[in-house]
C-alpha cells in the first residue's frame, strides 16, 4: 500500500496543497466576517441617522422632508450596493412606505401618507429632482393598490391583503434599485416565506 509520497518533492507538494487549502478557508472565513461587520456598521450608521431625524427640531415641513429624503437616498445607496442584508432592506422599505410619495404605473402621483410637504405633487417633484435614486425607486412599474397598502394593521381580516400588496410594492422598489439578479431571487424567496 502506497500513499503517493515517494520523494521529498512529493512531500513538499502535499504540504503546499494543505497550506494553500487552509489559507483559502481562512480567507473565506475572513471575508464572511468582514461582510457581517460591514452590514452591522452600515445598519448602525443608518439607525443613528434615523434617530437623529426623529429628534429633528424643525417645524418647517420642507426641511423635515428634505432630511428624510436624504436619509432614504443614503439607505437606497446601501441597498443598491448590497451593503445590507435583504431582510433588513425589506423591513426598512416597509417602514418607508407611509413617508414616501409614489408615482404609480401610469405616472400618476400618490401622495405621502405622513409627511405633509410630500403630500403636494409640486413639492415632491421639486424635492426629488435632486434625488434621482429615490425618484427612480418610487416610480412604480407594477400596478399597486394603495388602498390595500394602507389598510389598518389592527384589522386581522385585512392584514393579509395589506401584507400581500405591501410585499408587491417592496419588491417593485427593490427591483427599481437594480440590485443583482441573485438578490432578486433571494428577495422573492424571502417575501414568499415571510
Amino acid at each position: 500500500m502506497e500513499i503517493g509520497i515517494n520523494t521529498y518533492k512529493d512531500l513538499i507538494e502535499l504540504i503546499a496543497l494543505i497550506v494553500t487549502s487552509l489559507s483559502l478557508i481562512g480567507l473565506w472565513i475572513s471575508y464572511a466576517f468582514s461582510k457581517k461587520q460591514m452590514h452591522f456598521s452600515t445598519m448602525d450608521k443608518c439607525t443613528k441617522s434615523y434617530k437623529d431625524f426623529l429628534t429633528l427640531n424643525s417645524e418647517i415641513e420642507d426641511e423635515i422632508a428634505l432630511e428624510y429624503i436624504e436619509l432614504v437616498n443614503e439607505e437606497f445607496f446601501y441597498f443598491e450596493n448590497n451593503y445590507l442584508p435583504i431582510e433588513v432592506m425589506i423591513e426598512w422599505i416597509d417602514g418607508m412606505i407611509g413617508f414616501l410619495p409614489f408615482y404609480n404605473k401610469n405616472g400618476e402621483f400618490v401622495k405621502s401618507r405622513v409627511l405633509g410637504y410630500l403630500k403636494v405633487e409640486e413639492n415632491a417633484n421639486n424635492l426629488l429632482y435632486n434625488y434621482p435614486r429615490v425618484r427612480n425607486a418610487i416610480q412604480l412599474t407594477d400596478k399597486i393598490d394603495f388602498d390595500k397598502v394602507y389598510l389598518p394593521v389592527m384589522d386581522k381580516k385585512k392584514r393579509k391583503k395589506r401584507k400581500k400588496e405591501r410585499d408587491k410594492l417592496i419588491y417593485n422598489i427593490i427591483t427599481n434599485l437594480k440590485i443583482g439578479i441573485w438578490s432578486r431571487i433571494l428577495l422573492k424567496r424571502k417575501i414568499a416565506n415571510s
